[in-house]
């Protein structure tokens, strides 16, 4: 039975040894085995329970004791509930208790435990427990039961309370007495360290633990609650009390209550106008507590030591500057002295609550422009909306952090496009650097800050803190020692807490030979500006690690300085490199995973600084960096050993190993004398784009690493096949249709990335061969139709990729043999067929995604009526057997259906689970009970009645709950059961670790329970168009976290009861220019900005010459990212309008962009340069532009999503001018024409290349709308990957074929113009008069799920083929009077859910014929008029 949780100790191995040996027997000496066994568990530092325990007035802190009986009652829950079969312990006592060096405890000591059934007692005679554990049924009769373990667990909570001898006094007293006695000795003991206020709820948490641990031990066992009734109890404490009270963070806590009963007392938060508490007095720290997995950016989460003095000096003096509109105040200082750890504290201040927040890192290769868009990005934001409230004012704080360009015009360019302009009332920059000259340079309004180096006694405190100095039993023996080792660190915060995570496990012989340490007096670097003292601590701590340890580490230095490392392309590399080997007890990943561990506790790796999300990728996304210091001594350590092109006079010696190119066209050994060496190369992005060539990597034989991220992969060259001992392969974005044959002899690859190219149309069939391939990223290679015959073979696959491969098939055949897959990606793979029952083979699956593919939208479990009607679809069981799933995705397509009944039971371990779009899903709260892991929960869009029925309870449960969404999901619970809203909404604000909650779209939620406010930790509040919500809580201001706050189509919304902070934008900024006659100048350019980044700009032509237009340096106005520009049809102008345009070129960081009314034949320079000009475009419309007759080339924006073009009376043909080159159009997904009277071609291929081969353009595009165009045609065909076609009133799209004009003459559609296009799901026919009939065959029959035809007077009936479009579910025929019946094979459209008839009197008389209702008896709904 595997057993695996937190809160159970965990085996890690065993030893089974045959030992020959010679002994007597019967006075013989004979040959005997001996046999040896042990298990190997994890080490626990701290011992057993019973070591720690002691009364109330001394000993563990409350905050520990609860956590103590907290994780034992998990661990509990896990053998009562969570496995299969009940596992009973029989010796739960505080010496099977241990802790770990956290205090997490673990429940040990199986060795007298039994596996329960169904039954739920029963009795033995054999010996069980310890004395003084044992229950009343057990001694007397023998009945053993799981209340036997709860029995056992009222002792020891008893005993963790009120000490050792606690459970005696319980026997001489009553239950009312003994609860008194405990809470008045705990009031005792933190009567001089917390509040009044604090201390009542402190005291209630006690009194609850110590009821539940007298319940417990009820003589008769059915009144003893079970360990599911407990937890909740608990979990009701810690909602109540939001948090345990901690006395080893004493301020802190009297500080957090302190703020929480001013909330409550005042219900208020101040204008951040007034700055009469901008001063803080809490006392701070500087150092990160060993929380590593936490990347959010919030302090509030760290232990920073020894900087409140400083902080309140800083705090001042941005107090005293507040008057000014832009501030920059630099801090600088050595490094490794906390720079980032002290900027982040005040970044996180609660004065700056309602400024917007943006952190950039810099790093030593200084780029104006990337900052620039980091800032724009992160300024807009994700949740860029219009109308939306946010609590983010018109203030905005940022910080760059590690600045060290020293460039004066470069520093005044930067000054420059950090002033945001007028729509910023406040903008304060802080910035971190080493230089003091920079510092001085770059400061403003405001004097640098030169951070003080920290106290030797705070150096002691973090090293005593990491080095876990408390735990130790003889701690008073390293004080000496310890405040020597201390002293070195010179006040730097980053030397103290690398030594003493080092410290932490060395014996006090081994501190003694740190302090005396000659590192201490060697020069690492011969670099002077690098703090040696720093240095020599860094490199105390590699120097102790084993030699795989410092080659991991080493190997680091691989990435350039700021570079976000991926953990596990990073453990692929080290594997690759062969620096991991698996042992008897740890797997190879399991040691990858330690390793991280130890660099991430000796502060060699950190998290990225990133905000915390709870994205698609789950752990997969985890990111980290080097700081610099640490970066400097991987590289001092590598010496020549590295080859870093980037930096001057660096070219590797004769040991060379790794190598960081800047140009993949140039031949290897021009770049290093000894490329058989190398073992590890990576290209790095240069600014110059030139084409991959084999000679860039071909003559270096020993390689093992290849990364081709940074080139320009027109063709993978056939030389990949001749590195013979690859392992690792990144190649993105190839833009060749085939992978050369010849990768499948690279017999030791291990991973192979080509995600994101989509030219590739197969694989190569002998990609079997590749047997020891474990990571495969196809994500993005859209071109792909087949897996090869082979792949099957590849067994040793653990993680698979196909997001967007929506034309793939053949994936289902292979699962059965890829038995090892722990990361599986179908997202949109709409051709992979239906969920294969060998799904339950891949009982090692950790990550599942199927959203929106055809495993749930073509899935064959179907429940039938006995009229033959599908009615339930539920996904088989094979789903509920991936017990160590983690995160799963089914959202979007699974419209209607059950989970499987297994579900809740089996996959306990979900962390994320996605279902939006599911509409019709039935009982999730069933499926949600047993999940109590969950982290992130997303049901939008599931908005079944049935699916809504004991989500109240269901959330009970969910205490781990960080991310919620119910968008769209609450509305169907009927007005009238408003009672069962609020519970509804109740039960979700006792979830007190959630920061994210969205609620949108619910029209039938009033208003917002002021137990809002126990959600401490939530960040974001989305109830947006909730137009029935008429307030929001009292309480909200209480939530001192929250930073976003949607109520964009509250229309009800009493805006008294939103925070006075938030700032409204009910319009995207508009800028009118007007004219007065008699003037030179219209006198009018004013920009008013809102929260938004939205400009328009309307009634150019009034605008009287072009320097009146150079006055508005739009370019420089980098706060905006989309732009509007009008002119007025016909009305007269005073300029022409191309040489205004001119002078109104954007900024380069603009998203969408509107040209209406432009009247000029041609456009300016930097319109016919667009992709170079505004690369980031996403959205272009351009409108009535009568005299245009070129477009500018729209097909080279690289990220070009949307196109809309209309009213250009000129324009005849889409083809080479509109796409300005090769692989035009590379993401654009959605493109509308409308009004084109002239247009008469657009062009679907186009000649890439000089051998004059064709390619289409559009590889992405899914969906187009062509509406009045009547000469418009395909040349040769439409686009094949279009998911939705609208045509409207443009009979010849339809129509034409080629250059012949025949079909439409005779109204026929061509069959081979559409029989191509299948990836077709919608399309919609309207207003195309001269259209006879359909074809015979729309696209691919299995994609079509939607039909309309309308106002096509001419068509007389619908082909038989129709038959064919067996997952059609809609149908709708709109004035269409010719057709008057339908074929006999819409019965085969089994699917068919919806079909509408409007304006069509003789197809409703054929359909009401009691003839025909049974053709249509399985259609569920039918709508039509009888006019």
């Amino acid at each position: 039975m595997k057993v695996k949780h937190n809160n159970i100790v965990q085996v890690l191995g065993y030893c089974y040894e045959i030992e020959p040996i010679h002994t007597e027997y019967h006075g013989r000496i004979v040959f005997a085995e001996k046999i040896h066994k042990a298990l190997c568990f994890e080490y626990l530092h701290n011992g057993n329970l019973g070591n720690h325990l002691s009364d109330e007035s001394c000993g563990l802190d409350w905050h520990t004791r609860y956590k103590i009986i907290k994780g034992t009652c998990e661990g509990l829950r896990y053998i009562h509930e969570g496995l299969e079969e009940s596992l009973l312990h029989l010796d739960i006592k505080p010496e099977n208790i241990l802790l770990d060096k956290n205090m997490v405890p673990k429940i040990a000591d199986f060795g007298l435990s039994r596996i329960f059934g169904d039954k739920l007692t029963r009795t033995t005679q054999s010996p069980l427990g310890s004395l003084g554990y044992q229950p009343p049924e057990y001694i007397e009769r023998g009945e053993v039961s799981k209340k036997f373990d709860i029995y056992s667990l009222g002792v020891v909570i008893i005993r963790i309370v009120a000490g050792q001898k606690g459970y005696f006094k319980y026997q001489d007293m009553t239950s009312d007495e003994f609860i008194d006695h405990v809470q008045r000795n705990w009031r005792k003991r933190w009567q001089s360290t917390f509040k009044s206020g604090f201390l009542l709820e402190a005291c209630r948490q006690v009194q609850i633990c110590t009821k539940i641990a007298l319940n417990c031990l009820e003589n008769d066992s059915e009144k003893r609650p079970d360990i599911v009734k407990i937890i909740h109890k608990l979990n009701k404490t810690e909602t109540d009390n939001n948090q345990p009270p901690h006395e080893g963070c004493k301020t802190v806590c009297a500080r957090t209550m302190h703020n929480a009963m001013k909330a409550k007392e005042h219900k208020v938060i101040a204008d951040q106008h007034q700055h009469s508490n901008f001063m803080t007095g809490s006392r701070s720290y500087e150092i990160e507590s060993g929380k590593s997995e936490d990347t959010s950016l919030d302090a509030g989460n760290e232990l920073i030591f020894g900087r409140d003095k400083e902080k309140k000096i800083i705090m001042a003096s941005l107090f005293e500057s507040m008057s000014e509109k832009m501030v920059i105040l630099p801090i600088y200082g050595i490094g490794g002295i906390g720079k980032t750890t002290f900027a982040k504290l005040i970044y996180n201040d609660s004065n700056f609550k309602y400024y917007t927040h943006i952190w950039v890192y810099v790093s030593p290769r200084f780029d104006l422009d990337k900052i620039g868009k980091s800032i724009v990005s992160q300024l807009s934001g994700t949740e860029n909306q219009a109308n939306e409230l946010q609590l983010i004012s018109k203030k905005i704080l940022i910080v760059l952090d590690d600045l060290w360009e020293d460039n004066t015009f470069q520093l005044e360019d930067l000054k420059k496009k950090l002033n945001l302009g007028d729509r910023m009332a406040k903008t304060i920059v802080l910035v971190t650097t080493r230089s003091e000259q920079i510092a001085r340079k770059i400061c403003s309004n405001i004097g640098p800050y030169n951070i003080e180096s920290l106290a030797d006694e705070t150096c002691w405190d973090i090293i005593k803190q990491k080095s876990g100095f408390e735990a130790r039993h003889d701690k008073e023996r390293f004080v000496g020692v310890g405040k020597e080792i201390a002293r070195k660190c010179g006040g730097v915060a980053l030397a103290a807490q690398t030594l003493g995570s080092m410290l932490q496990p060395f014996k006090y012989d081994q501190w003694i030979i740190v302090k005396d340490s000659d590192i201490w007096n060697e020069t690492i670097s011969k670099d002077e500006c690098l703090p040696n003292h720093v240095l020599a601590s860094l490199k105390l701590s590699y120097v102790s690690m084993d030699d795989r340890l410092k080659s991991c580490f080493t190997y680091c230095a691989f990435f350039p300085k700021g570079h976000k490392i991926v953990k596990y392309d990073l453990i692929h590399q080290w594997i690759s490199l062969g620096f991991i080997k698996p042992t008897k007890l740890f797997s190879t990943l399991q040691l990858c995973e330690k390793y991280i561990v130890q660099l991430l506790g000796l502060a060699f790796l950190q998290h990225s600084m990133s905000p915390k999300t709870y994205g698609t990728c789950g752990e997969y996304g985890t990111v980290f960096t080097m700081h610099d210091l640490v970066h400097d001594l991987a590289i001092s350590v590598l010496g020549d050993k590295i080859l870093d092109q980037s930096k001057q006079g660096n070219t590797g010696g004769s040991t060379c190993c790794y190598g960081l190119l800047i140009d993949c066209s140039k031949p290897l050994d021009s770049c290093t004398a000894s490329p058989a060496r190398l073992s590890a190369l990576r290209f790095l992005v240069c600014p110059v784009i030139n084409k991959l060539h084999g000679a860039a990597f071909e003559l270096a034989e020993s390689l093992k690493i290849l990364d081709l991220s940074g080139c320009s992969i027109h063709k993978l060259p056939d030389s990949i096949g001749g590195l013979k001992q690859l392992r690792y392969l990144n190649a993105p974005r190839i833009q060749d249709r085939m992978v050369p044959e010849c990768i499948a002899k690279l017999s030791n690859l291990r991973y192979l990335s080509l995600h994101g190219s989509w030219a590739i149309l197969t694989l190569p069939e002998s990609i079997g061969e590749m047997e020891g391939l474990v990571h495969l990223d196809l994500s993005g290679c859209v071109g792909i139709e087949k897996l090869p015959g082979s792949f099957g073979n590849l067994k040793s696959l653990e993680h698979v990729d196909f997001t967007n491969c929506g034309k793939i098939s053949g994936i289902s055949q292979c699962l059965a043999t890829l038995t090892k897959l722990q990361y599986l990606n179908l997202s949109n793979c709409k051709n992979i067929g239906y969920l294969p029952k060998a799904l339950s083979r891949l009982r090692e699956l950790h990550y599942l995604n199927l959203s929106n593919s055809s495993y749930i939208s073509g899935n064959k479990y179907l429940n039938q009526s006995s009229s033959g009607q599908l009615r339930i679809i539920r996904l088989p069981e094979a789903l509920g057997s991936l017990t160590e799933l983690k995160y799963l995705n089914l959202s979007h397509q699974f419209t209607e259906g059950k989970l499987p009944a297994s579900f809740s039971n089996n996959l306990c371990n979900l962390v994320h689970l996605d279902l939006s779009g599911c509409s019709f899903l039935q009982d999730v709260a069933a499926a949600l009970n047993g999940l109590t892991k969950l982290q992130y929960l997303d049901l939008y869009k599931c908005s079944s009645l049935n699916a809504m029925d004991g989500l109240h309870e269901a959330f009970g449960n969910l205490s781990e709950l960080r991310h919620l969404n119910l968008g769209s999901c609450i509305i169907n619970i009927a007005c009238s059961h408003r009672a069962q809203i609020n519970g509804l909404l109740e039960q979700i604000c006792t979830l007190t670790k959630l920061e994210y909650l969205n609620l949108c779209r619910n029209d039938n939620i009033y208003s917002i329970p002021e137990t809002l406010a126990n959600l401490r930790m939530l960040h974001t509040l989305d109830v947006s168009w909730c137009g029935s919500l008429q307030r929001l809580p009292a309480s909200i201001f209480e939530i001192e976290r929250l930073k976003l706050l949607h109520t964009t189509g509250c229309w009800k919304l009493d805006r008294s009861t939103l925070p006075r902070c938030v700032s409204s934008s009910k319009n995207s900024p508009y800028f009118v220019v007007h004219t007065d006659d008699g003037e030179s100048s219209s006198n009018s350019f004013q920009f008013k900005y809102e929260i938004h980044n939205r400009l328009k700009i309307s009634r150019l032509e009034n605008v009287k010459s072009e320097k009146e237009a150079q006055t508005i340096k739009l370019v420089e106005k980098t706060d905006i990212t989309g732009l509007a520009l009008e002119w007025t049809r016909d009305a007269k102008r005073f300029v022409d309008d191309a040489e205004v345009l001119r002078e109104l070129e954007p900024p380069y960081n603009i998203s969408k962009f509107r040209l209406q009314g432009y009247n000029s034949f041609s456009f300016p320079s930097w319109m016919m340069h667009l992709g170079a000009c505004l690369p980031g475009l996403t959205r272009i419309e351009m409108s009535d532009l009568p005299s245009c007759k070129r477009l500018p080339p729209l097909g080279q924006l690289p990220n070009l999503e949307l196109l809309d073009i209309r009213q250009m009376d000129n324009i005849k043909k889409i083809d080479t001018d509109l796409y300005g080159g090769t692989r035009a159009f590379p993401r654009l997904k959605h493109f509308r024409i409308d009004v084109m009277k002239c247009l008469e071609e657009w062009n679907t291929a186009y000649s890439s290349d000089e051998d004059g081969l064709y390619e289409p353009v559009f590889p992405f595009l899914t969906y187009v709308s062509i509406r009045d165009c009547p000469r418009l045609r395909f040349e040769p065909r439409p686009p094949r990957s279009i998911h939705e076609l609208r045509v409207e009133s443009s009979d010849e799209v339809m129509l034409s074929s080629g250059g012949d004009r025949g079909h439409l003459e005779c109204g026929v559609i061509p069959l081979h113009r559409w029989s191509d296009l299948t990836s077709l799901r919608t399309l919609t026919v309207r207003g195309c008069h001269n259209i006879v009939s359909l074809p015979e065959r729309l696209g691919d029959p299995t994609s079509l799920s939607e039909l309309e035809i309308a106002d096509c007077k001419r068509i007389k009936t619908l082909p038989d083929s129709i038959g064919e479009l067996i997952h059609l579910r809609r149908l709708k025929i709109d004035n269409c009077r010719g057709i008057k019946t339908l074929p006999d094979t819409i019965q085969k459209l089994i699917h068919l859910k919806v079909l509408e008839i409007f304006g069509c009197p003789g197809l409703v008389q054929w359909c009401e014929s009691w003839k025909n209702t049974a053709k249509l008896a399985h259609i569920a709904y039918i709508n039509y008029d009888r006019y």
